[in-house]
C-alpha cells in the first residue's frame, strides 16, 4: 500500500498530527493521571470506600499501564498506530461505563485499573511518542519536545473541571464526560494517523525480560532505576493528594482543583528555559535538585490551608515536575551509551511505573492507618531525597572511553 503524503513527509510532522498527538496527551493525562486524585474526597464521602481503596486502584492502573505500554509499543512498531488507537478507544468506553456506574469496591477497582492501564497504554507518552518518532523520524526531537509542552497543559484544564463536576454534577459524571474526551480523541487519533508500513532492521530483538537482566547488569543503570523507583513513589503520591490535602487543610474544593491545575503551567515554566540552563549547568545538578525539590515541595501541602503557603507550593512543585519529568530522558542520554538508550529508557520507565504503584498504596494504607496523610507525605519527602542522593554522576570522557 502506497503511503499518504503525510506519511511519507518525513522532514517534519504534519500540524494536524501535532495538534491531534497533543489533545491525547492533554486529556489522556488529564482525565486519569491527574483528574483521578481530584476525585477522591468526593467519591469516599458518597460511598464510604476507604481511601486506600481508591489509592490502591490508581496505583495499580498505573503499574498496569507500564507492562501494556510495551504492548502498545509492540503494535505500533508492527501494526501501526491506528489499531493501537481503535483498541483503546472501544476498551476505554467499556471501563469508563464500568468505573462510573460501580455500586461495589471490587466493581470499581477493576474498573478503574482497566481504564487507566488502557488510557496509559495508548495515551502517555510512550506510546505518542513511538507514534511520533515512526510517522517522522527526521523530526522526532523537535516533535516530542512540542508534545511534551501540550502535555504540560493537562492538569491545569482538567484539575479545575474535574472539581467543578464533581461538585455540581458528582464524580458519577465526571468520569463518564472525561472517559467520553478520552474515547474522543482516540478515535480522532485513529482517523487522522496514516497508515505505516511495518519496519525490521534485521537485528535481534531483546524480550522484556532478557531486556531488564541485560540493563541491570550495569551498577549505573541499577542506580538510575533506583533513582525512576524514587521518582515514581513521590511524584504519584504528589498528584494523588495535592488536592485532597489542600481540602483538608482548608481550601474548598473548587480552590484546591484550580490551583493543582495552575501546577501544571508552572511545569512550562521549568521546561523552557532546560536547553539553556543544562548547557551551562549541566544535566546532573538540575536532575538532582529537581527530584529533591519535588520531595520538600510536598511537605507544604501540610499547611497548604493558607493560600500564600499554597501559591508557594503550586510555584515550586511545577517548576520541580516539569525540570525532571523532561530530564529523566536528557540525563539518561548523558550517561549511557547512545546505541543502548532504547533499552535502557525502557527499563527505567517500568521501574517508574513500579514507584507509581507503590506510592498511592503505600500512602493510602498510611493514611487509614494514621487518620491523616502527615506521615505519608513525610516519607514521601524522605525518599525524593534518597533518589536525588542516588543519581549517579555524569562519567568523565575517559571513563566513557
Amino acid at each position: 500500500m502506497p503511503r499518504t503524503p503525510a506519511a511519507a513527509r518525513a522532514d517534519r510532522l504534519p500540524r494536524r498530527l501535532t495538534v491531534t498527538f497533543g489533545l491525547v496527551v492533554i486529556v489522556a493525562f488529564g482525565s486519569w493521571f491527574y483528574g483521578y486524585g481530584v476525585l477522591v474526597s468526593p467519591i469516599a464521602t458518597n460511598t464510604g470506600w476507604s481511601e486506600s481503596t481508591l489509592s490502591t486502584a490508581y496505583g495499580l492502573g498505573l503499574l498496569a499501564s507500564g507492562f501494556v505500554a510495551v504492548v502498545a509499543g509492540r503494535a505500533i512498531d508492527t501494526a501501526g498506530p491506528r489499531l493501537v488507537f481503535l483498541v483503546a478507544a472501544v476498551a476505554a468506553g467499556v471501563g469508563t461505563a464500568v468505573t462510573a456506574t460501580a455500586t461495589d469496591p471490587v466493581v470499581f477497582v477493576i474498573g478503574a485499573i482497566a481504564t487507566q492501564c488502557v488510557v496509559g497504554a495508548a495515551g502517555y507518552y510512550t506510546a505518542v511518542h513511538a507514534s511520533i518518532a515512526r510517522l517522522a523520524p527526521a523530526d522526532r526531537t523537535r516533535a516530542i519536545t512540542v508534545n511534551t509542552l501540550w502535555g504540560a497543559f493537562a492538569s491545569p484544564v482538567f484539575l479545575p473541571l474535574m472539581g467543578l463536576m464533581a461538585q455540581h454534577w458528582g464524580w458519577r459524571a465526571a468520569i463518564a464526560v472525561v472517559g467520553g474526551a478520552v474515547v474522543a480523541v482516540f478515535l480522532g487519533a485513529a482517523a487522522v494517523v496514516p497508515t505505516t508500513p511495518t519496519a525490521d532492521d534485521g537485528g535481534p530483538r531483546l524480550g522484556l525480560l532478557r531486556g531488564l537482566a541485560t540493563a541491570v547488569r550495569e551498577p549505573l543503570v541499577r542506580r538510575l532505576l533506583v533513582v525512576a523507583v524514587c521518582g515514581g513513589i513521590v511524584t504519584s503520591v504528589l498528584f494523588l493528594y495535592q488536592v485532597p490535602a489542600m481540602v483538608t487543610a482548608g481550601l474548598t474544593l473548587g480552590v484546591a482543583s484550580s490551583l493543582a491545575g495552575l501546577r501544571g503551567l508552572f511545569q512550562l515554566a521549568g521546561r523552557l528555559p532546560l536547553p539553556w540552563l543544562v548547557s551551562r549547568v549541566g544535566s546532573e545538578p538540575l536532575f538532582r535538585g529537581s527530584l529533591l525539590l519535588i520531595g520538600l515541595s510536598s511537605l507544604l501541602l501540610l499547611v497548604s490551608g493558607q493560600l500564600a503557603v499554597a501559591i508557594v507550593f503550586v510555584v515550586l512543585a511545577g517548576i520541580a515536575v516539569g525540570m525532571f519529568s523532561t530530564l529523566e530522558s536528557i540525563f539518561t542520554a548523558d550517561v549511557v551509551d547512545v546505541r543502548t538508550i532504547g533499552l535502557v529508557l525502557g527499563a527505567y520507565s517500568m521501574s517508574r511505573g513500579i514507584g507509581a504503584a507503590i506510592g498511592p498504596i503505600g500512602a493510602g494504607v498510611l493514611t487509614d492507618a494514621t487518620s491523616g496523610r502527615a506521615l505519608a507525605l513525610a516519607i514521601a519527602a524522605v525518599i525524593g531525597a534518597l533518589g536525588a542522593l542516588a543519581i549517579p554522576r555524569r562519567p568523565t570522557a575517559v571513563e566513557q572511553a
